[in-house]
């Protein structure tokens, strides 16, 4: 358990409330990532010619060209009117990346990295020199899949595909997409690939990594992904992003958004802005053999704003980060609605979970919910999620568990694995609980509510002090614990 006086606070405040605030989340009609399949049988297989340690072209593809095989990888052609010089701001049109998205843009299909490809600065549409994006052909709801396997061949395996990416490159998906079997890697920090407000399934098999094996583990050299766009908002726009897959430093449910910046007309129209405004629904699905080293975040990352609701599932993943499901702008809306929902995961590294990030703008959500009543996994692993929760206006628990058995639960483990330790005052944990449980029969049966809903669970407030009492005897181990 890591943070045990905010573990204190956090049980004794909830336990105080007495009523919570109910808005209603927007009803929006979403679809399931998981059913997302490519449009159509068309199959683009593309790789980079032989580059340079530099990643300067020195040799030729094979083959005709046409990527209908991997003997014949996609050869990308100089697109018309197109100026080799510094004037041109949309290099990546000549990208075979962008080229087989253009391809499969009427009907969708599957695009094969066969080999490496490399996305850099040259490949991008430059701007202000600081983040530059590489989008692909416009697409919309034609969804594409990206993968490295294909008929059964790994082409990581036969000829090292993979995806590599380097800052200040950014990859922007104009439409549904499938990210599945492929390796992406990241030659700099600070790299993000944006979904645009497309359903995405990022699914099984996916592997992030930096080139530089120095540097693996740093939370910023790993990809990033947002369901939204880096830095263009909209109005009432939905995102919905499942993650299955792959290490990442930030996973938004919003948009990354660069800034705030917002365009109107003489009458007040919005021309153009960089916020998601409105009724935004944003979406996150975290699950499988995700690990996440930086943050997990409901609305947006970086400037732009965010007005509306948002609802993060954790169903699995490790996660070596903090959550805020608020992120640094706050909310444009009085009455945001935020839920994180987690049936499960690895806690163990965790560092805080948050209704929003310490010190946001604008507003604080009116409603936000911490739901752990679907939880799947052990109590004492549920207490290293609920050992660093911070403010929650409501905490569901699983039904029939009250958050001093989660602390036994927590505690009993923690003696278990940390028997070898010295402690200065040897401690019992069953007779901290026997003499809880004593001062529970003896004292007064008020209550105030703490879950509502599915559980309809409410906890005693003397249950509270039976917490404190537990915590007092057995802080000497947590200490011993965290001190090694």
């Amino acid at each position: 358990m890591k943070n045990f006086v905010k573990f204190l606070v956090i049980v004794f405040s909830v336990a105080i409330t007495a009523s919570l605030v109910s808005v209603s989340s927007l009803a929006a009609e979403l679809i399931d990532p998981n059913t997302l399949q490519p449009g159509s049988n068309k199959v683009i297989f593309i790789k980079d010619a032989p580059k340079d340690a530099n990643n300067q072209i020195i040799g030729k593809l094979e083959g005709d060209g046409t990527g209908f095989d991997a003997e014949n990888p996609l050869q990308p052609i100089a697109p018309e009117n197109f100026i080799h010089d510094d004037r041109c701001t949309e290099w990546y049109f000549q990208t075979a990346f962008y080229q087989a998205t253009e391809l499969l843009k009427d009907d969708g299909g599957t695009i094969v990295i066969c080999g490496p490809v490399y996305l850099g600065v040259n490949d991008s549409n430059a701007s202000d020199g600081s983040v530059i994006d590489i989008f692909t052909a416009k697409y919309g709801e034609n969804t594409i899949k990206i993968t490295s396997v294909y008929n059964g061949v790994d082409y990581r395996e036969k000829a090292g595909a993979k995806i590599v990416l380097e800052s200040p490159v950014g990859i922007g998906m104009e439409g549904r997409s499938i990210w599945e079997n492929i390796d992406i890697a990241t030659a700099s920090a600070s790299c993000v690939i944006s979904f645009n407000n497309f359903a995405t399934l990022v699914g099984e098999g996916v592997n992030c990594y930096p080139t530089d094996e120095a540097i693996k583990g740093i939370e910023s050299n790993y990809v990033s992904l947002t369901a939204g766009h880096r830095y263009l908002g909209g109005v009432d726009l939905t995102t919905n992003l499942v993650v299955k897959s792959g290490t990442y430093n930030v996973i938004a449910a919003g948009e990354w958004g660069v800034n705030n910046r917002r365009e109107l007309k003489d009458d007040g129209t919005v021309i153009r802005t960089n916020n998601l405004e409105g009724n935004t629904n944003a979406n996150l699905v975290i699950e499988g053999t995700t690990t996440v080293y930086g943050e997990v975040i409901g609305t947006n990352k970086e400037g732009a704003e965010f007005s509306g609701n948002s609802t993060v599932t954790i169903n699995g993943g490790k996660f070596k980060c903090e959550f805020s499901m608020v992120g640094k702008t706050g909310l444009m809306n009085t009455d945001g609605k935020v839920t994180l929902k987690i049936n499960g995961g690895d806690f163990s590294d965790a560092w805080a979970i948050n209704d929003a990030t310490a010190g946001c703008a604008n507003n604080m959500p009116a409603v936000s919910i911490l739901d752990f009543s679907g939880w799947t996994g052990e109590l004492s692993d549920l207490a290293n999620a609920y050992g660093v929760v911070t403010e929650f206006s409501e905490i569901k628990l699983p039904a029939g568990v009250t958050g001093g058995q989660v602390l036994v639960a927590a505690t009993t483990a923690t003696e278990l694995a940390e028997t070898e330790l010295e402690v200065t005052t040897p401690i019992e944990t069953a007779s901290a609980v026997t003499e809880a449980e004593d001062v529970e029969t003896s004292a007064s049966e008020t209550e105030a509510p703490v879950v509502d809903g599915g559980a309809n669970m409410t906890i005693v407030v003397i249950a509270i002090v039976a917490v404190v009492v537990i915590a007092g005897v057995v802080v000497g181990v947590i200490l011993a614990k965290k001190k090694k």
